[in-house]
Order: C-alpha cells, then sequence, then structure tokens
C-alpha cells in the first residue's frame, strides 16, 4: 500500500486583506453620507419645526377671532376676567410684552401637539397697555385693531401680526337696534322703556310708535338693523349689490302692518338673519376721526356754504362772531361738552331756553357741496333748511348725536292743539304740527 503525502499549501490571507479593504472603503463610503445628509436631516427638523409654530400662531389668531364672534366685546375685557376656552386652561391672551426678562406670557398647546400659541394685545397710540372697558385703548382713529399672535414648537417661535377692524355702525349709512320710536321721546319714557325697547315680536300690540318705509323712502347705501324692517309698499334698498342690506330679527327681514303690501325694491345684497352688530356706547369714535382744527367744544352754530362754512363757537371766540372756514378735508366735523358730561337735556316738550351752552350741541343749516358727516356729543338742532347744493345730488349728509338729532320747532303743547296750548320762544302765537 503506498500512501501519498501531498504538501499544504502556505496559506498567505490575501483574502482576509482584500475584504477588509473592501469594508473599509465601505465604512468611509457610509461616514460620507451621514456626513453629507446630516445638515439635510437639521435643516429639514428646522424647517417643520418653523411650520409648526408658524401654524400654532395662525392657530391662535382663529382662536381669538372665534372668541370675537362669539362676544363682540370680547376684546374690552383685555386680559383679565376672560373665559376659560377650556376647563382648567387660563386664555392665553396677554398685554404686550417688551422681550425683556423672563417670559410672562400665558401660552396654549393645540390639542394633541406640543407646538402652543400665545395672543399680546397691541395698545391703540396714546396707551401703554389695554385698559379693562375702555375700546379707545385697543381701538385707534381709524377703528383698527392690533394684535400679534405667535407659535411655538420645539423652540422656534413664529410671530403673525395682525390688524382687524370690526364692522360698526359708520359703515352703514342707516343703523338701528330697535325699528321704533326712541322711548325718551315718549310722553312716559319709563314705560316706553318696558314695552318698546324690545325687537319686533316682543312689541306688538304694546302701542309702541314704528318706523315705517313707504314708497318714497330710498336707502341709498348700505343699511342694517338689529331688528327687521316694516315696509309699506316699494320703497329702495341699496344702489347696487356692493351695498349690504341687513336685518337681524324676526322671520322675514321685512314686516307689514294695518294691510299693507310689502314689496320693497332691493338693489343691495339682502342677508337675513344677519349677525346682530353691538350698539356703541357713544358716537366718539367719529371724533377720533375729525382733523383737531373741526373738533369744537360747547354749543356749536355753523352755517353751511357750499364747499365753506360760518361757524360761531363762544368757547373757541368769546366775541360771538361767525368765523368762515372751509369744509373739513376729510368730512368730518365734532363737537363735544365742555365739561365733559351734560347733565342739562332737551326733552320732548323743548322750548330751546338754551340752558346747554357746556353741552357739545351742533345747531345746522345750510347747503353743503361735499360730502359731509356732523357728530355731537350732545344734540343736533336743524334749525333753518338743510339742503345740498345746486348739481349735487349724489352728496351725502350724515347727522349722528349723542342723544337726538332735532328739527327746530320751540314749541310745546298741553292737551289741545291750538293757540292757547302752545308756548313759542320766538313770541310768535301760533304751533305748527
Amino acid at each position: 500500500m503506498h500512501l501519498t503525502l501531498l504538501k499544504l499549501r502556505c496559506q498567505q490571507g490575501f483574502t482576509t486583506i482584500t475584504l477588509m479593504g473592501v469594508l473599509a472603503v465601505g465604512g468611509l463610503l457610509i461616514a460620507a453620507g451621514f456626513a453629507a445628509v446630516d445638515p439635510d436631516i437639521s435643516l429639514s427638523r428646522e424647517d417643520q419645526d418653523y411650520k409648526q409654530a408658524y401654524g400654532a400662531a395662525e392657530s391662535g389668531l382663529q382662536w381669538y377671532l372665534n372668541s370675537l364672534g362669539t362676544d363682540n366685546n370680547y376684546y374690552t375685557l383685555c386680559s383679565s376676567g376672560l373665559p376659560q376656552p377650556a376647563p382648567g386652561q387660563a386664555a392665553p391672551v396677554n398685554p404686550k410684552w417688551d422681550n425683556s426678562g423672563l417670559d410672562p406670557r400665558i401660552w396654549r398647546n393645540l390639542p394633541g401637539e406640543s407646538a402652543r400659541y400665545t395672543v399680546e394685545l397691541l395698545p391703540a397710540p396714546g396707551f401703554t397697555q389695554c385698559v379693562p372697558g375702555n375700546q379707545y385703548s385697543m381701538v385707534d382713529p381709524n377703528g383698527n385693531m392690533r394684535l400679534r399672535v405667535t407659535g411655538r414648537s420645539r423652540g422656534e417661535t413664529r410671530s403673525v401680526l395682525a390688524t382687524l377692524r370690526r364692522r360698526n355702525f359708520i359703515d352703514f349709512v342707516y343703523f338701528t337696534d330697535y325699528e321704533t320710536l326712541d322711548p325718551a321721546a315718549y310722553s312716559n319714557p319709563v314705560q316706553a322703556e318696558a314695552a318698546c325697547a324690545r325687537y319686533r315680536a316682543g312689541r306688538v300690540g304694546r302701542g309702541c310708535t314704528e318706523i315705517r318705509f313707504i314708497d318714497t323712502d330710498d336707502q341709498l347705501g348700505p343699511v342694517h338693523t338689529n331688528d327687521n324692517f316694516l315696509v309699506c309698499g316699494t320703497p329702495q334698498f341699496g344702489r347696487t349689490k356692493r351695498d349690504r342690506v341687513e336685518a337681524s330679527n324676526g322671520t322675514s327681514p321685512w314686516a307689514t302692518d294695518g294691510g299693507c303690501g310689502s314689496t320693497p325694491d332691493v338693489r343691495g345684497t339682502l342677508q337675513h338673519p344677519a349677525a346682530a352688530l353691538g350698539m356703541p356706547p357713544s358716537n366718539r369714535e367719529i371724533a377720533n376721526v375729525a382733523l383737531p382744527a373741526y373738533k369744537f367744544r360747547g354749543k356749536t352754530i355753523i352755517e353751511l356754504q357750499g364747499t365753506d362754512m360760518r361757524v360761531t363757537n363762544r368757547v373757541l371766540w368769546p366775541d360771538g362772531l361767525p368765523r368762515a372756514m372751509a369744509l373739513p378735508p376729510n368730512g368730518v366735523i365734532w363737537a363735544e361738552a365742555t365739561t365733559g358730561t351734560c347733565t342739562s337735556t332737551f326733552d320732548r316738550t323743548q322750548d330751546y331756553s338754551d340752558p346747554r351752552l357746556p353741552c357739545g350741541d351742533i345747531w345746522l343749516k345750510g347747503n353743503y357741496a361735499r360730502d359731509l358727516t356732523v357728530a355731537a356729543d350732545g344734540d343736533i338742532i336743524i334749525n333753518g333748511h338743510l339742503e345740498r347744493s345746486s348739481g349735487g345730488d349724489g352728496l351725502l349728509m350724515g347727522l349722528i348725536a349723542n342723544n337726538f338729532v332735532r328739527v327746530y320747532h320751540p314749541v310745546s303743547r298741553s292737551d289741545n292743539n291750538d293757540a292757547d296750548s302752545c308756548n313759542n320762544s320766538t313770541g310768535t302765537p301760533r304751533c305748527r304740527w
């Protein structure tokens, strides 16, 4: 038996060296890949946080707008006494922060998210912060209100600056809360207040004097009532579709009385039921729009003369002589009481003995050749012809009094409609009705 022994070959390890080289190169490629994409990962994360922070800010703005939609006066509460947005959560509404020191702002998380938002109230010019109950601390002379809403996500913050302007009575050529005579104009104001200061369905049959729109009554512009309109015939509402015609109450925007037909000529865009608009506490929003030279104090007598006017005001000019002035460039005239509050009020039997010199009353007559808004802290008394100048068919005159707009009629009546029952301060022994 022959045995053949084969000599084993020498093992030099060439395969191992090759494998190690391949692994090393592969490792370098992987490292290079991570190095290449690592900045993109960081940028992607930052971009995602940026978008989440911005989205949170937008959500905060929508939340505040929804709060305003629920309560028109929400902003007058400022940041105190606000209802909780959810049980156990404080409303994320704050005074303006100057970014110094620790962040005092209240934040609110988005539902199910780590992103959150906060709202800052930016005060109107002349105020350092929102003052509860004072709408002018937030609303500037142009009727604008500003917010800064900030969103935050993983350290990224983004802010949205929002300018809001709420629709209010100066957006309409005709605006009412109740479509009935003011209770103060009844013989028994207290009784009338109880019976008539309510919307139409609640005052039917209570002896209230209603405002009626007949064929010759044309509302050539946007109109709004928190009530509904009593129509007899075909009065026009609005000029074009751009004019809003809004009624907030009743089963229909129109009501009829005594079998009178209701076929209004609606040329604007009718909305019923429209959202009710809160009555302003005063007409001082107009005062903020008037230019300084056209802000008068005390009794102011104005005679319009086309594009000019003659003004008598003893507070400004004690000699009692009228001064010539051009009509205001922005079309707004304002008069306010000299003492802040006028305690002497006209009643329904006013004889115009003029105890109201300190009051912000405007006595007005003449013709005007430009659009004009006349507003008074007290009453506006029309004591003569008030009409457009020749060729001024498209002109508008707005009369807005904190109390009443009156036609000068210096008589009072007791029981009968005759001369013996009248008191005329001018000395003419007769009554006119």
